[in-house]
């Protein structure tokens, strides 16, 4: 049960709701394509198809017994609700034929066309590979089942047909396999359901995996649900009454349709885990949806209610101005009426309700007489959903690259279209769907290799910032570019997605190897160059700080240089100054002889390793310190001492830390305050815990965030709940401020899948 649809104002559109049940006989079928498709040859010809697999299939079973014609008649159904046209009907019909029978591709093709072979096909492609080994998902598998979206979204619209009555049916096979399954169901095809806009199929997997994963607390809260139906649903429909007759008749705004929706149970469930809620604590279990006849009226009704309910600081968001990814479009706003009731309401055009719930399918429903052109169809989808161009573009260019494997795709395609992903703008207001953590490098070349190649940096909401800068959803990106801007392998360290690191890399090959005609100069050009670090070293008197030459090599290729020459050329060649590459490359600043001075002088009384000047007692820099584990404050927070009783020092703990506050060590207690001279200059430890969804590259989104916050990664620990896919995980980090850490937990929990993201200190108050 994936949620119940409330009773409707008006029943004129057409249901968006799949109906997930088994269907035993074509005339099911055939009354639901009845419903949008009016070609009497049309029907006839996918009859035929029907004819042909029921005539295929008829010696094979299902595992309870039934025929197995009622698998693919089913799946066909669930498309037929979908509105898809005759020969993605016709293709559900055989998605099987040459998987299980002894028909073949040609077969098809000779008999039902090329376009719908070619579905048949590709479906069984994907099918075999999901068979071959299930609990190790192979790298070949999900490429396929990418590849075969990103030609023709149809086939992973069957697939997930196909899925949805596999889900149906589970109870069939044995307990290990459903779990398998299950979990494949829920981390594979619901996350892709969810990211080509498919709502109503995702929810539908999602139950139905959670079903078979937790069956106890599927049943719990599915009576909690049925429990507290009656009144609940008095009270949304008494609230719907009261908008619409406020909208229409005090506001004289009409809408095509009002209605409640509730919220899955796997939803629910989700939330009362991980918020650590009881169920009569949810305050959103039915939404409702208001369709309006326009965006415009979608923007006046939102003011009106505003007017009339109290909304909620915070919960409001405009997916209508800024689509998410999946060409989802809505406004959300949750309100309260005079008696504190709460409710969320989502307000659309039909338009926006009909791609909101079956997502990339709406681009495919069947139009009568109408001629599709599948390329040009695919490239319309793409425009919108931003994925099929990259998986083909990433798949180009690791087939072009020497030493590549499927695995390495199939982390690149997880990285750059299955992770989280930030949407911004161009000036002309076209979306651009760019990795979390992506910089104005990545999405100058996200336009074009040739303006990426030229690019200086962009105007971000109108303000200048450099090509390493970080972008983030809602901004307005316009890039500058110059005629003599050149890519250098600094851009390697700026770019976070593959497509500007190949593009990058493709120009830094092509460029050496027509410099390579120039050895003898390159050469000396290197040797020049190393004797003016030398000598910049000596002018600054830098000697002592100097690295070892395995150090110096270990920065170079850190940086994505081949060896020592490489670099020192193209610093010769201007790419990087003679300072900064000394600075850089060359020098180790955390070496001070001032330091190892003071340790020399304090040596009979004082440990090296626990100074610490970040802290000044009485305006005093240099006394023993050490920050306490137990709170573990970091700058620039309110600190106090502890004079210790073992004569090591002074602990420095947060002013909240339960462990301070006793009498007698209240007496014991100093003031103390952060030194910003030298705290500026140091890391601190911390801990974070989150909680999240699992999914794919989760922990590895979380990691690229850290990375791009500047923060260091000591350890991690990570918990799975087998039976819901919930993650409890704790981040061990390294950061220079609270100012730092507070950016952090904001960016850790705007990642997709991230439920919450907290400070992990026990001691504090």
């Amino acid at each position: 049960m994936a949620g119940i649809m409330l009773p409707r104002r008006t029943s004129k559109r057409a249901s968006t709701n799949l109906n997930i049940v088994e269907i035993k006989e074509y005339a099911t079928l055939e009354n639901e394509l009845k419903k949008y498709i009016k070609d009497r040859k049309a029907l006839n010809k996918i009859r035929e198809a029907y004819l042909f697999a029921e005539k295929m299939h008829s010696e094979q079973k299902r595992r309870n017994g039934d025929p197995y014609i009622y698998h693919p008649l089913s799946t066909a159904y669930y498309l037929a609700q979908l509105q898809m046209g005759p020969k993605t009907i016709k293709a559900g019909l055989l998605h099987d034929v040459v998987e299980d029978t002894p028909v073949t591709v040609e077969e098809i093709e000779q008999k039902f066309g090329k376009e719908i072979a070619s579905l048949v096909e590709s479906v069984t492609k994907v099918s075999y590979f999901a068979e071959e080994n299930r609990e190790q998902i192979k790298s070949e598998y999900l490429r396929k089942l990418y590849i075969s979206m990103a030609k023709d979204i149809r086939v992973i619209i069957i697939k997930i047909a196909d899925r949805l009555h596999n889900m149906l049916t589970i109870e069939n096979l044995p307990e290990d396999k459903q779990r398998v399954i299950a979990k494949e169901t829920l981390t594979i095809y619901a996350a892709i359901a969810h990211r080509i806009g498919m709502k109503n199929a995702k929810s539908k997997l999602e139950d139905m995996a959670f079903k078979v994963l937790n069956p106890k607390d599927f049943e719990h809260i599915e009576h909690l649900i049925e429990k507290g139906r009656e009144s609940r649903d008095v009270n949304i429909a008494k609230t719907i009454d009261d908008i619409s007759v406020f909208l229409r008749k005090e506001k004289h705004i009409k809408i095509v349709d009002i209605f409640g929706r509730e919220k899955t149970i796997y939803s629910i469930y989700r939330k009362m885990n991980v918020k650590g809620k009881q169920f009569e604590e949810l305050h959103d279990l039915v939404a409702i949806r208001i369709i309006a006849r326009s965006a415009d009226d979608c923007y006046k009704i939102l003011g009106y209610l505003h007017q009339k309910y109290l909304p909620l600081s915070g919960r409001f968001k405009d997916h209508i101005a800024i689509p998410k990814n999946n060409v989802y479009q809505s406004l959300h706003t949750t309100l309260s009426d005079n008696k504190g009731m709460f409710f969320e309401v989502q307000i659309r055009t039909q338009q926006m309700d009909d791609v909101a719930e079956a997502g990339a399918a709406a681009h495919w429903r069947y139009k009568e007489g109408e001629v599709v052109d599948i390329v040009k169809r695919q490239k319309q989808i793409d425009e919108q959903i931003d994925i099929f161009s990259r998986i083909l573009d990433l798949t180009d260019q690791i087939n072009e690259e020497e030493n590549s494997s499927e695995k390495e795709l199939e982390n690149q395609l997880q990285k750059d279209v299955f992770g989280s992903m930030i949407y911004v703008l161009t000036p002309t207001q076209n979306v651009i769907t760019l990795p979390y953590g992506a910089t104005v490098l990545d999405f100058a070349y996200r336009i074009h290799t040739e303006i990426g190649e030229k690019t200086t940096g962009a105007k971000i909401d109108g303000l200048f910032s450099p090509i390493n800068t970080v972008l983030e959803s809602g901004q307005v990106v316009e890039i500058k570019t110059s005629s003599k801007q050149q890519p250098t392998h600094e851009w390697l360290k700026i770019a976070t997605t593959s497509n500007a690191k190949n593009r990058i890399r493709k120009y830094l090959a092509h460029k050496l190897k027509e410099d390579n005609s120039f050895e003898e100069d390159r050469k000396e050009l290197a040797k020049k160059t190393e004797n003016l670090i030398n000598s910049y070293i000596n002018q600054k008197e830098l000697k002592w700080k100097r690295m070892s030459p395995a150090e110096i090599l270990e920065n170079v290729k850190k940086a994505g240089y081949a060896n020592l020459e490489e670099f020192l050329i193209s610093v010769g060649k201007g790419e990087l100054s003679i300072v900064d590459a000394t600075d850089k490359f060359f020098i180790n600043h955390n070496f001070s002889k001032d330091e190892e001075a003071l340790r020399s002088i304090k040596s009979k009384t004082i440990n090296d390793q626990t100074l610490k000047n970040d802290i000044v007692i009485d305006g005093i820099t240099n006394i023993k310190t050490s920050i306490a584990s137990c709170c573990m404050p970091i700058p620039y927070e309110d600190v106090i001492g502890y004079v210790g009783k073992s004569g090591n020092g002074i602990k420095v703990h947060l002013k909240e830390c339960y462990n301070l506050y006793t009498n007698e060590e209240n007496k014991r207690l100093v003031q103390v305050q952060w030194n910003s001279a030298v705290a500026e200059n140091s890391l601190y430890t911390t801990k974070l815990k989150y909680f999240a969804t699992d999914r794919p590259n989760l922990l590895y989104d979380i990691s690229r965030a850290l990375t791009n916050l500047k923060a260091t990664t000591i350890n991690v620990k990570l918990g799975l709940d087998p039976k819901t896919l919930l993650v409890n995980g704790e981040l061990t980090i390294k950061v220079k401020s609270s100012a730092q850490l507070n950016q952090i937990i904001l960016t850790i929990k705007s990642i997709a899948n991230i439920i919450d993201c907290e400070r992990a200190v026990k001691s504090i108050k």
